[in-house]
């Protein structure tokens, strides 16, 4: 019997092969968008667990306050982990991390192979027992234990020593210490939050000799015997970190403190700035609802084609029960049928999914795999999913066909139920639904994009090259500047302690004029003279620092020397002084002197997720770690040419490298920017599924009113006047889609866009442009059977009356 089923099946799929391409494509289509969305989750979802103790890993972030003023950020003080280990017996081991790279890329060479390597991090000797990145040469336990040892990644070593063995060999780190090679590790997987080339003993660190609370410079993670003791953990930390602030901080409500997210969490579920961009837990969540609701389309359309064909297979339905067929046996034949779609539109998906990979990952910016038998959670889900879809959507269509009454069938007049007529309106409303649901989204999600693009950040960000310095660049800079200022194209150069994209530099300042002794918190970046101009940062009150404020400013007398310091209106605000009152001001900011010169207009220097915080701009010549290079947009090629001979016929030690500001500031937004790609893309399907299922049951209304039509048109009726008959119910339909879905759409907006500290305006344009959108998209699918039915001879329509 099973086999007579799938027989008939193949035969009617055959017969019927334009429907029966519509169905698979249309399923294969969902199968496809869902596989691809689950992949990505899974990734996402992914992040840090290959570590077997994942599920007792902590990384701790400092928070601080210092006067009315609060900070914080994922990095430690080098004494943390030595207090947990031995005043929180919960904790049975850790490690402290440096990441050399995030204030400035060193210089590594190994013969006449040098480059500059912004993943150069520390680690301590007990990183193996916290982590399990996987060394194919050295032993974990001793790997890290000397000064200057360090372990390379697989491709590191392949880059520096080509096919030779690198072990016992030596490289040579900022022309200053030599590197003994005492471990190679296998490259570290995508899905981890730490990525790194190098991994340096924190031996070799000045750091590792002292235990201090004064700098927070490290990452530090913590192992505890299981997660019950992360309550005891925060407890006894907070007492450490009580005692340390009572001996330390200038009393009140001052604090330091340190909490603790689960190492699974940091990729999806921080917020702090040093981990943006990262993963989002909130578009995991919305993947996860795509890909059913897409899948829910196909099925949808599945239904409404099939139920379309009903007229044509009605008096089939009805010679089978004629000939003795029980209705339990027609539903089984036709669920048969729905299966067999269902089953071939799950086998053609996957090669769609093998092809689209290459494409996939170049839009979700992902390195993502699909090997469906190495991943049995991908696998097991994949086959219930087609067949609980070949059973749900080939349901209802079975029942409606196997329960035609063979006389009314034969004689050509039978009836449909209403509740089916409901069952198919609701569902092409949810259709649209959908799809509306997913073009406002993309539209706000673009938008919003446009708005962080075009925003006035306060600064100039374009065409301005950032360089990394070192002490042996700073002494010839001023010679370099001159000689590449002498080209048209290149307008400015500047030097800086941080990238004014993002500024990590965290510090305390007192004011004179506010209560003795209170200090506030502040970010803050060394400048030169040069800054302000090239940076087109505005001046509000006093004068810019010149050539001679830095020139004072040395080595010798910097405890000494009265400095000149420039802060933004959110600091001066702060603080309740107006720009004009601060002028002249004294300050005194973590021991450095000096007295406020300018107040500057507020300019972005974090993600547009944060507000504007105080900022203080300071000289410090020995810490300038950049330069940045303003240049016209003409013949970029040829100034970058230009300004690389000048480096290398200067710079040796150091080959020449820079990037793009603005490159930086959209790494800043790169969750958003695949966010959006992905949705465009998968709006775009739904639509198109959606107007699938529109078009089948369009096709379905004129096959019932083919009577109704004919009737019209005889008795005088114009085509535009059948078109319109047909078509209004269909609008109806997109406008009550429209109708649900806006409010719904405005919540799931508002709440996305609340993770941005200034965004764009939702307006009541793009529900407008949306809704014309979708009755476009509608009427278009819908006319091409409406003109059809409206446009035929009404001698054919009523040819068999």
């Amino acid at each position: 019997m099973l086999r007579n089923y799938i027989k008939t099946a193949f035969r009617s799929l055959i017969k019927h092969k334009v429907i029966s391409l519509i169905n698979i494509f249309g399923l294969a289509t969902g199968f496809t968008c869902c596989i691809l969305l689950v992949i990505f989750i899974q990734h996402e979802l992914s992040y840090d667990k290959f570590h077997t103790r994942y599920h007792e890993t902590y990384r701790a972030n400092l928070k601080y306050s210092i006067g009315e003023s609060e900070a914080g950020g994922i990095t430690s003080a080098s004494a943390l982990l030595p207090s947990l280990l031995r005043e929180v017996p919960e904790v049975k081991t850790g490690v402290r991390v440096f990441n050399s790279g995030s204030f400035w890329p060193l210089v590594v060479k190994h013969n006449d192979r040098i480059f500059q390597e912004s993943r150069f991090f520390y680690a301590d000797s007990t990183f193996f027992e916290v982590f399990d990145f996987q060394l194919i040469k050295g032993h974990p336990e001793q790997a890290l234990i000397r000064p200057n040892s360090v372990i390379l990644t697989q491709s590191t070593a392949l880059k520096y020593f080509g096919n030779a063995d690198p072990m016992g060999k030596t490289i040579r780190v900022d022309n200053q210490s030599d590197y003994l090679v005492t471990g190679v590790m296998l490259d570290i997987p995508v899905n981890s939050h730490l990525q790194f080339d190098f991994l340096g003993s924190f031996s070799s660190l000045k750091a590792s000799k002292n235990e201090t609370w004064g700098s927070a410079n490290f990452y530090t993670y913590v192992v505890l015997g299981n997660r019950d003791d992360y309550a005891a953990l925060q407890d006894k930390s907070n007492l450490i970190t009580k005692r340390i602030s009572e001996a330390t901080a200038s009393g009140g409500d001052d604090y330091i403190r340190y909490d603790y997210t689960a190492l699974a969490d940091i990729h999806l579920k921080s917020d702090l700035k040093e981990d943006i961009p990262g993963g989002n837990i909130k578009y995991v969540y919305i993947f996860s609802i795509i890909a059913l609701l897409i899948l829910a389309i196909a099925c949808v359309n599945y239904m409404n084609l099939t139920t379309a064909r009903s007229v044509d297979r009605a008096r089939e339905a009805g010679l089978r029960k004629v000939f003795g067929a029980y209705k339990t046996n027609l539903f089984f034949q036709f669920m048969s049928e729905a299966l067999l779609i269902t089953l071939t539109a799950g086998l053609l998906s996957l090669v769609f999914v093998k092809l689209l990979m290459p494409f996939y990952n170049e839009l979700t910016g992902r390195v993502l795999s699909f090997e469906l038998l190495q991943n049995p959670t991908l696998l097991t889900g994949f086959i219930i999913t087609v067949m609980l879809t070949g059973f749900i959507s080939g349901c209802y269509p079975s029942l409606v066909i196997s329960s035609f009454r063979a006389a009314e069938v034969l004689k050509g007049s039978f009836k449909r139920s209403k509740s089916g007529v409901w069952l198919r309106k609701t569902l092409v409303v949810f259709q649209f639904g959908i799809s509306t649901f997913l073009i406002i989204s993309t539209l706000i999600i673009y938008k919003q994009l446009g708005f962080i693009q075009n925003k006035n950040l306060g600064y100039d960000r374009e065409q301005v090259m950032v360089m990394s310095l070192d002490s042996e660049v700073r002494k010839d800079l001023n010679v370099f500047r001159q000689s590449i200022l002498s080209n048209p194209r290149i307008t400015n150069v500047a030097q800086a302690g941080e990238s004014p994209v993002v500024i990590d530099g965290g510090y305390s300042i007192a004011i004179e004029g506010i209560n003795e002794g209170e200090r506030i918190n502040v970010s803050a970046m060394s400048i030169d003279h040069e800054f302000i101009k090239t940076m087109n940062v505005t001046i509000l009150a006093g004068e810019d620092i010149t050539e001679a404020d830095v020139a004072k400013v040395t080595r010798e007398n910097q405890l000494t020397v009265q400095r000149s310091f420039v802060l933004n209106e959110s600091c001066v605000k702060f603080m309740n002084f107006t720009n004009r009152e601060i002028i002249g001001r004294k300050v005194n900011m973590n021991g450095r002197i000096g007295t406020v010169k300018a107040v500057v207009k507020d300019f972005h220097f974090a993600s547009l997720h944060q507000k504007v915080g105080p900022l203080v701009l300071f000289i410090e010549p020995w810490n300038y770690n950049y330069a940045l290079v303003k240049i016209t947009p003409e013949n970029i090629s040829g100034t970058i040419a230009y300004m690389k001979e000048k480096w290398e016929a200067l710079f040796r030690h150091r080959p020449f490298g820079f990037e793009f500001m603005e490159a930086e500031f959209n790494q800043l937004y790169l969750a958003e920017q695949q966010a959006g790609k992905v949705f465009l893309a998968f709006a775009t399907i739904a639509i198109l599924l959606a107007c699938l299922g529109l078009f089948g049951l369009a096709s379905f209304v004129a096959r019932q009113k083919i009577k109704e039509i004919g009737i019209r048109k005889t008795m005088g009726a114009s085509s535009l006047n059948i078109l319109k008959l047909l078509n209004k119910d269909f609008v109806r339909l997109v406008v009550v889609a429209i109708s649900i879905t806006i409010p719904v759409t405005y919540l799931f907006i508002d709440n996305w866009l609340a993770g941005f500290s200034y965004k764009t305006s939702i307006g009541a344009g793009v529900f407008i442009v949306a809704a014309i959108i979708s009755l476009v998209i509608a009427l278009g699918t819908v006319s091409f059977q409406t003109i059809k039915a409206a446009s035929t001879n009404p001698a054919d329509l009523l040819r068999n009356e």
